[in-house]
């Protein structure tokens, strides 16, 4: 073998040496646990005024986790080892940690006496949960100790509330709580928080449960001590994307006539898309067996409804319809919604918000969280960058009194 032969074996030798190590390096990192990506906030342009001087901040978050009863892995093929219990909850836990709101809002809430309530209360929250009983997630509102007191606390069932007959017996829930401020105790919020009904053709149903949501939710806060300015907030997962019918009846004066025709066919119609919705997978990953249509001879006509909707708020403004003067590329353009708060293989849009009263002037929103880069959600989620299915969503609101 001649010298230029040995030079080139030890550069091979070298080349191999190197290439062994980036793929021990590269398996190193892959076995590194997962951990949550953290976002930037922004702040929000053109505020609302406050209606007197400023008193201080708080941040609120909405953050749909993904109840582990509902985890299907045929509903989640790209998530892997990302579906197991012990990986998500210290991702979700991670993520709750990094932001650390001053309220939080959570739905599809299981594993609560063993993990979350234990998880809340290291963290410096106290917490109300709340499971219909016919499910196995629910609604968790915590707050942060040192800077909010309960008041009082109750609860709304979508299906027994006598406001208006549901078309769907489904399940569905809110809470509803006051929390007055520690250090200003001239100011507090009224909480909303809920989870509403999953099928994507039942609008009215979707529609009716709103109503009730905000209607009991400012009967409550009118038997409030009248000494403390209380703010209603509306929060959750609606269900309810920006360009459903649902949408335009909360946060726009008057309902067009074609989003109420579509609103009066579902609730004429409640099941017509059941059996077509029975014979796929439920992509949804929500509960079944429990649902059923209900004849709609006794329900509410849409313009009515609407009327019950708007009887205490004519219109309800999202904090995150700003987000197309943020990042225009990622949000729907009509409504200004972001993009997505929910990414899976079935379905990729928005379905959180945070509410408020428009031409609010005791809060006003400053800063909201932003989405991520949409690669980092690729190809659908859990992921190794998120834990749930959903995007967690975070406000941060100036207050007066």
């Amino acid at each position: 073998m001649g010298k230029a032969d040995l030079e080139t074996l030890k550069q091979q030798k070298k080349a191999k040496k190197l290439a062994q190590k980036e793929v021990s390096k590269g398996n190193a990192q892959q076995q590194l646990p997962p951990s949550p990506l953290q976002r930037s906030f922004k702040t929000i342009p053109n505020p609302r005024p406050l209606a007197k001087g400023r008193l201080g901040s708080f941040t609120v978050m909405t953050f749909n986790i993904l109840g582990q009863c509902l985890v299907k892995r045929e509903l989640f093929p790209d998530s892997g080892e990302m579906l197991k219990w012990k990986t998500r909850r210290n991702m979700i836990a991670a993520e709750i940690s990094m932001y650390k709101p001053d309220v939080m809002c959570l739905q599809e809430v299981d594993q609560y006496d063993t993990f979350y309530k234990p998880l809340l209360e290291k963290l410096g929250y106290k917490a109300e949960h709340f499971t219909h009983p016919k499910k196995k997630h629910g609604c968790l509102i915590g707050y942060n100790a040192t800077l909010f007191e309960m008041v009082n606390y109750t609860t709304v069932d979508y299906d027994s509330d006598k406001l208006c007959p549901p078309t769907w017996i489904t399940g569905n829930i809110a809470q509803i709580m006051a929390l007055k401020h520690l250090e200003h105790p001239g100011f507090g919020i009224v909480l909303g928080n809920t989870h509403m009904y999953w099928r994507p053709n039942a609008t009215y149903e979707r529609l009716r449960q709103t109503a009730i949501y905000t209607e009991r939710l400012m009967e409550f806060k009118n038997t409030l001590d009248s000494s403390t300015e209380w703010v209603p907030i509306v929060i959750g997962d609606f269900n309810t994307g920006p360009t459903d019918p649902g949408h335009a009846a909360v946060t726009s004066t008057e309902l067009p006539q074609k989003e109420e025709k579509e609103l009066e066919e579902s609730r004429l119609n409640p099941g017509s898309f059941m059996e077509q919705e029975e014979e796929s997978p439920n992509v949804t990953g929500q509960e079944q067996g429990e649902e059923a249509p209900i004849e709609p001879t006794k329900t509410m006509p849409t313009c009515d409804l609407v009327q019950v909707l708007k009887k205490y708020t004519p219109r309800w403004q999202s904090i995150y319809s700003c987000y197309g003067e943020l990042d225009s590329a990622m949000s729907y353009s009509a409504s200004g919604e972001p993009k997505f708060t929910n990414y899976t293989v079935a379905y990729k849009g928005t379905l959180d918000y945070i509410l408020v009263r428009d031409q609010e002037d005791t809060v006003s929103a400053t800063e909201i969280l932003m989405l991520p880069p949409e690669e980092s959600v690729m190809p659908s989620l859990p992921n190794r960058n998120f834990g749930s299915d959903h995007m967690c969503l975070i406000a941060k609101f100036d207050f007066t009194a």
